[in-house]
Formats: C-alpha cells, structure tokens, sequence
C-alpha cells in the first residue's frame, strides 16, 4: 500500500485537471437538484477562482520553501570551506 505524500497532495491539488472535475461534479449536482443557471454559473465561477488561488498560494509556497533551502545550502557550504582553509 502506497503511503501518503504531501508532494503529491500538492500537486493535485493545484491541477487545473482537479479543479475542473470538482466544478463539473459541483454543476451536475446542483443541476439534478433543479437550481437555476445562474447559481449554477456563479458557483461555478468560484470553485474556479477558488482553485487559482489555492494553486498560487501553493506554488509560491514551494517557490519560498526552495529558495530558503537553496540559501541555507549555500551558507553550509561556505561554513565548511572556511573550516577546511
């Protein structure tokens, strides 16, 4: 059995691929529920937004999270080159 990853959580969740499936399960649901269109589409609409701003956030997360471990790594380079001199 596979073990949970948060790398790969990360990555579904920011796909557009999931975002659609979630709008276009949200939509069927609401229209066998007999709403009108226009709820419909305004619902839409937010899970749509919703998903852009869950895949930024994300994405700038990981962006930080790289940049961090990029410069900590630089730093523990120097470190151990200045002990070596």
């Amino acid at each position: 059995m596979k073990t949970f990853s948060w790398d790969i959580f990360f990555i579904k969740i920011t796909s557009r691929k999931f975002w659609l499936a979630i709008a276009g399960l949200v939509t069927a649901v609401m229209a066998y529920n007999n709403c009108d269109s226009n709820t419909i589409v305004q619902v839409t609409a937010i899970i749509g937004g919703l998903g852009t701003v869950v895949g930024y956030l994300i994405a700038n997360g990981l962006t930080d999270d790289a940049t961090t471990t990029t410069e900590t790594t630089d730093t523990t380079e120097t470190t151990e080159t200045d002990k070596a001199v």
